[in-house]
């Protein structure tokens, strides 16, 4: 009977021991693969710190870009008019000597730029009968110039302003079918489907609204056009 307690006794030791044995090495595999798992995490932070720091680095690049976009587009436009003005001295035929009238009785020539903006300041100033009358001016002299898109855009603001739909949904249907390549299209497509909305053309102004958000999706003018639609809805 000893000696098969003895056995029992000492198969049961045997049990432990090997019991703390492979607890031992799950417990080392555990410690391994958690500092596998710290290290990972750590490599992940660094990767992500990176990716912070190259993400700013991006947002500023583009900041800067957009900067200076603008200021170019600026000076394109400056220099747009500049060209225009000359163009028109240059198709000004000079009269002979004997024709000119003296200095004090000359009127000087109109120069496109000062009746752009002379017709723009009306516009800024509400006096939205008279602008549409410099505008209209204005296409009809210098019907292919640089700013005419532009005059197109401001003369359908004038009648929008003044209450007058149906001219000013001629004037923004006029730019988009004269220049159909212009960069005004998304806002002559949105102010368009805004003025033909009195006018009881809703399902029209739909369309319009809906091909300048699926056309210029990362535009303002997208943006605006999401609202009106929400408006007609």
């Amino acid at each position: 009977m000893k000696q098969v307690l003895k056995l029992i006794f000492i198969g049961g030791s045997g049990f432990a021991l090997c019991g703390c044995l492979a607890s031992e090495r799950d417990m080392g595999t555990l410690k391994l693969q958690l500092k596998e798992l710290n290290d990972s995490i750590s490599v992940l932070q660094t990767n992500q710190a990176e990716l912070a720091t190259k993400m700013e680095e991006l947002t500023q690049s583009l900041s800067v870009s957009s900067e200076n976009l603008s200021q170019l587009d600026t000076q394109m436009v400056r220099l747009s008019t500049k060209l225009d003005d000359l163009s028109a001295t240059v198709r000004t035929p000079a009269q002979p000597a004997a024709a000119q009238a003296p200095a004090t009785q000359q009127v000087a020539a109109v120069l496109p730029s000062d009746l752009f903006n002379e017709a723009k300041g009306l516009l800024d100033k509400q006096s939205y009968a008279a602008a549409a009358t410099g505008f209209k001016l204005y296409i009809s002299k210098y019907p292919t110039s640089e700013q005419a898109e532009q005059a197109y855009i401001y003369l359908g603001d004038a009648y929008a302003a003044d209450g007058q739909a149906k001219p000013a949904a001629i004037a923004y249907a006029t730019l988009l079918q004269k220049f159909p390549q212009s960069k005004l299209t998304a806002t002559a497509r949105l102010k368009y489907a805004r003025s033909i909305v009195p006018l009881g053309k809703t399902e029209e102004a739909r369309r319009y609204l809906a091909s300048v958000v699926q056309e210029f999706p990362s535009t303002p003018q997208a943006e605006q056009a999401k609202a009106e639609l929400a408006k007609l809805k």
